[in-house]
């Protein structure tokens, strides 16, 4: 298969609980088989969101940071590591990633997470949100069934566990 995916990924920035590192390392378990056809998207290189670098360059993932101007720490020069320094603040910095990624995997943040869900839905790019993280994100449950609103523009899907998030972004993507 010739074809590459782009999974974006919102995440906390934030030093993340030991049950959320273990969602993640299932997250990209369950997607490691696809390793040479699927492209990881972050926003940076802190918080949960090097976990999700370091455990996606274990499976050989390549991973693409869309840096903002001034980012809290510098990406390592690795091979499987991209780095883009846009220069831009973090919600112009969203726009980017989100427009990048054919989905967006939410799993776990505050505003910059929540804000990449409405840029993911305005984009009509299907996003899975990871529930019960202790984050902010856990709220769109409750607001948002299964969708942002009655244009119905991107599917949104709650899973419970990073197992099921994977499944699901094999599902999505007719991998599976």
């Amino acid at each position: 298969m010739d074809r590459v995916y782009y999974i974006g990924i919102a995440a906390s920035s934030e030093e993340p609980s030991s049950k959320l590192i273990k969602n993640t390392k299932d997250f990209l378990d369950g997607l490691k088989e696809y390793s040479d056809i699927l492209r990881i998207v972050l926003g940076g290189y802190w918080g949960l969101m090097k976990y999700i670098a370091d455990h996606a360059d274990k499976h050989g993932f390549i991973t693409i940071f869309i840096l903002p101007s001034y980012p809290r720490e510098h990406v390592p020069r690795k091979r499987n590591f991209i780095s883009i320094n846009t220069g831009l603040d973090y919600p112009t910095r969203s726009t980017i990633l989100t427009k990048t990624s054919d989905l967006l995997v939410a799993l776990g943040g505050r505003v910059g997470s929540i804000t990449e869900i409405m840029l993911a839905y305005d984009y009509e790019k299907p996003i899975i949100v990871l529930y019960d993280t202790g984050y902010d994100t856990d709220r769109l449950y409750k607001a948002f069934k299964d969708t942002i609103d009655s244009r119905y523009l991107a599917p949104i899907y709650y899973v419970s566990n990073g197992k099921r998030a994977a499944e699901k972004v094999l599902e999505i993507l007719k991998l599976k």
